[in-house]
């Protein structure tokens, strides 16, 4: 859904003519909230029993893309990854018909993974990257495992997980006249220091390294305010209670709900086990909050720089997110300074330069394709 809008500002381009297929219409079961206004196909495909587990993602069969790109003979293709069943026929594809592809990657090597994981990305992927007519990547870390793995810097762009930053900024803006009555809606009182994450409650989220940080922060103001639902509720209500962390969950909040969280919060945190980009992170810094990251979180690399906007702290480092944590709850000018050094960060992660450069790849790989076919 994060994409979406990328994707209706690229169908507005005179000189594309963009076709989405998605390979399944809900992801981990997450709802679909956002219209698009592209042309889109959603491919209909059976599960495979036991992927989730062992893949750590859905892998739905969907033999469809076949015909769909049969049916719209595209002079390029850009394929959102290698890991899933429609982004390796549509490789597949593209290679027995001469299409040039051009891949769109988020993973990078941070992202901690087992020995035969390794062995077989190791083994598989190179090929698909020098094969590949151009490469887009979310961030540094993924331009990183790119290079790694044979693709020429000269033909990666960057094609971000971003979020509408003006308008979010616009919005944060409006919401800060409420936000005293926005804080005491969430529970929160005049002097607490809220330090908020926008996740799923699971356990690579690490959300319960940010209750033991604030715990062990000594900063008796601190309280943990989550946005998000999942099956770590529980537990992490209990860590809390014995820890003697003030905790506050606001549940599954809509995007217009999420804006007044972030507004209500003094420091955004997101202490990740894996997390390929997150596009939330985009979000507290258009609102203008100190962060403080794991470094497994991919936008840790591009929207923090460590001592002007917030802390980059190690997977799993109860002592550094305290650490970090203390600063922050100690020190309100520093908050201050951090949050709008995030909004002059995050400034140059709106739409346009996406857009721009999904276009320039798709065209200078379509004219490769042109060049091929004439020979």
């Amino acid at each position: 859904p994060y994409r979406a809008p990328l994707f209706d500002r690229i169908a507005a381009c005179d000189d594309v003519d963009l076709v989405v297929v998605y390979a399944a219409r809900s992801v981990a079961g997450r709802t679909w909230e956002v219209e698009p206004h592209h042309r889109a196909v959603f491919l209909h495909g059976r599960a495979v029993p036991g992927a989730a587990r062992v893949l750590r993602h859905e892998y739905p069969l969907t033999p469809d893309v076949f015909s769909v790109l049969r049916h719209e003979r595209p002079d390029c293709v850009v394929v959102s990854g290698w890991s899933v069943f429609a982004s390796q026929a549509a490789v597949l594809w593209c290679l027995r018909r001469r299409v040039p592809y051009v891949l769109l990657v988020e993973s990078h090597d941070y992202d901690p993974r087992s020995s035969w994981r390794r062995r077989i990305k190791q083994a598989v992927v190179p090929a698909v990257v020098r094969r590949a007519a151009g490469v887009l990547v979310t961030g540094s870390l993924a331009r990183e495992s790119m290079i790694a793995r044979g693709a020429s810097a000269r033909l990666i762009r960057t094609f971000a997980n971003t979020v509408d930053v003006p308008a979010f900024g616009e919005r944060a803006d409006r919401l800060a006249a409420r936000r005293r009555e926005l804080r005491h809606a969430l529970g929160l009182r005049p002097d607490d220091i809220a330090v908020m994450s926008v996740a799923r409650l699971v356990p690579e989220k690490g959300l319960d390294t940010l209750v033991r940080a604030v715990a062990e922060s000594g900063e008796s103001r601190l309280v943990v305010v989550l946005a998000g639902a999942g099956p770590e509720r529980s537990a992490l209500e209990e860590l809390a209670a014995l820890h003697d962390v003030r905790l506050l969950l606001a549940g599954e909040l809509p995007w217009e709900r999420v804006a007044e969280a972030y507004v209500a919060a003094d420091v955004f945190a997101l202490l990740s086990r894996r997390e390929p980009w997150g596009v939330v992170v985009n979000e507290a810094t258009a609102c203008g909050l100190p962060l403080v990251l794991s470094e497994h979180v991919g936008a840790a690399h591009d929207l923090l720089v460590p001592g002007e906007n917030g802390f980059r702290v190690p997977v799993d480092d109860v002592a550094a997110a305290a650490d970090a944590l203390r600063i922050l709850g100690g020190d309100a000018d520093l908050r201050r300074r951090f949050g709008e050094r995030s909004r002059e960060i995050v400034a140059g992660w709106g739409y346009e330069p996406s857009v721009e450069a999904f276009v320039a790849a798709v065209r200078e790989a379509a004219g490769q394709g042109d060049a091929r076919a004439s020979r």
